[in-house]
């Protein structure tokens, strides 16, 4: 019997230590890493062992964030890019297969809202709100369709919100629209990438305590007022995510929306 357990705990700390092998080969890149639910998942993505590639318009947070995981002994770079731009797209995985040499995880975060209505919009403001919101996601995830397919698979997760699936209050329709369209291709691409092990995740939670309020533009934002401060801890909805990630399920609903919807 004691021979018996002995080999029953000797295959455990072989699969354990298997696991944590594996976790640490896992490459992610985290856009939006330096606030709010893109650190989340940062931080969650460290604590599995991946190497990360963390993405950001404003540096500080994000430098420090990657610097304190290197400290703790695991491997990060950081790339600044503003995503608006689509010459400085290209650069976030190149950089990401230059120091890491393939690519598992690609999570889409980065995000802000321009708050404006119908007769408000600045046609200007919009398109820069859906190059960020919108088709930066849409690049990236296409340029890293070839080195996950190279490795045998990946995931891209997409953060939409639940703004993607209900009508938007007054003043916020052009960011709904992009959680919009983010969840009309992505259900699509889910099916397309399936037969190269790709798997699509696009998550939809609703209102998170982030910096979404400081960050606001547009003619009805109101930085001094902090309409998310009251809202859900964005640690729970980047728990749920990375807890779906071996998981079935298309559109995810993290966070308090998503356990009500579960209940």
């Amino acid at each position: 019997m004691k021979r018996l357990l002995s080999i029953l705990l000797a295959t455990l700390l072989v699969a354990v230590a298997g696991n944590g092998a594996l976790a640490a080969d896992k490459v992610a890149i985290v856009t939006g890493s330096s606030f709010g639910l893109g650190r989340e998942l940062a931080l969650l993505a460290h604590e599995a062992g991946m190497k990360l590639v963390l993405v950001d318009i404003r540096p500080e947070n994000s430098l420090a964030l990657a610097e304190q995981f290197r400290k703790d002994g695991g491997e990060a770079i950081f790339v600044e890019a503003d995503l608006a731009q689509a010459d400085q797209r290209p650069q976030i995985i190149a950089r990401a297969e230059e120091a890491f040499g393939r690519i598992d995880y690609l999570f889409n975060n980065a995000g802000y809202s321009y708050l404006a209505t119908l007769e408000q919009m600045s046609l200007d403001d919009a398109h820069r709100l859906f190059e960020v919101n919108y088709w930066a996601y849409v690049d990236l995830a296409q340029r890293v369709i070839g080195p996950m397919r190279e490795a045998g698979g990946g995931t891209i997760v997409n953060v939409a919100s639940i703004l993607g699936v209900r009508p938007s209050p007054p003043g916020l329709g052009h960011y709904g629209a992009t959680k919009h369209a983010l969840l009309g291709l992505f259900q699509t691409a889910a099916q397309e990438l399936a037969a190269d092990n790709i798997k699509v995740i696009i998550a939809a939670p609703a209102g998170m305590r982030t910096s979404i309020s400081k960050h606001s533009v547009g003619p009805l934002a109101d930085p001094a007022s902090d309409r998310a401060a009251n809202w859900e801890d964005p640690a729970i909805a980047a728990r749920d995510i990375f807890d779906a990630l071996d998981d079935d399920e298309v559109v995810i609903y993290p966070g308090y929306i998503g356990r009500q919807m579960r209940d």
